[in-house]
């Protein structure tokens, strides 16, 4: 099974995921956030324009609008907080590490996955080289192996002519003296 480390892309692809998740989890918060700076704010600006008795009772709808109004109101006071010198700088900063951290994490991943494609390129080299070696190897002792089988089929194939000559010799003898004695007359017996 071959590995094959990831790659920066692979790791732009996992941050952008990351980053669409997040931003999805924030939106349901969102205006609920919103709402609440706008009633802070609101509460501040109009700590000072309260009239003696504060009404208690308010309809569905006139609560609901005021949410919405809240919410508005919050989305104003977010901008107007970004926009301060001190939280735009501070954002602008927090920007520009986050696309430094970026650069970094693509720039390791691109030299571990480099890193990791040369290292599987010389494993495969030197097993491809480990291979060959065994390879000639087999060959040298496979040839030396049947020289030897040759040599000894060889001094096998001699012994067994030399024995087959002999017993053939041997043969002829016994044959001969058969024949001779066949052949040859008979003597009277002396009736002695």
């Amino acid at each position: 099974m071959a590995v094959t480390p990831p790659s920066s892309a692979d790791v732009r692809e996992v941050r952008a995921r990351t980053r669409r998740a997040a931003s999805a989890r924030l939106d349901v918060v969102r205006t609920p956030l919103l709402a609440w700076l706008g009633v802070g704010d609101l509460a501040l600006r109009k700590l000072g324009e309260l009239p003696g008795e504060l009404r208690t009772r308010l309809s569905a709808d006139e609560v609901r609008k005021t949410y919405s109004d809240l919410a508005d109101r919050g989305a104003d006071t977010l901008d107007r907080i970004r926009h301060q010198p001190q939280v735009a700088r501070v954002l602008g900063d927090a920007r520009d590490a986050s696309a430094r951290l970026d650069r970094r994490v693509e720039r390791t991943a691109d030299e571990v996955h480099d890193a990791s494609e040369e290292a599987l390129g010389r494993l495969s080299t030197a097993t491809r080289s480990a291979g060959e070696r065994a390879a000639r190897a087999t060959e040298r002792t496979a040839s030396s192996t049947a020289e030897a089988a040759s040599r000894a089929g060889e001094d096998i194939a001699e012994s067994v002519e030399s024995a087959g000559d002999e017993v053939a010799h041997v043969t002829r003898g016994a044959s001969r003296k058969a024949a001779n004695r066949a052949s040859a007359p008979s003597r009277p017996s002396t009736g002695r």
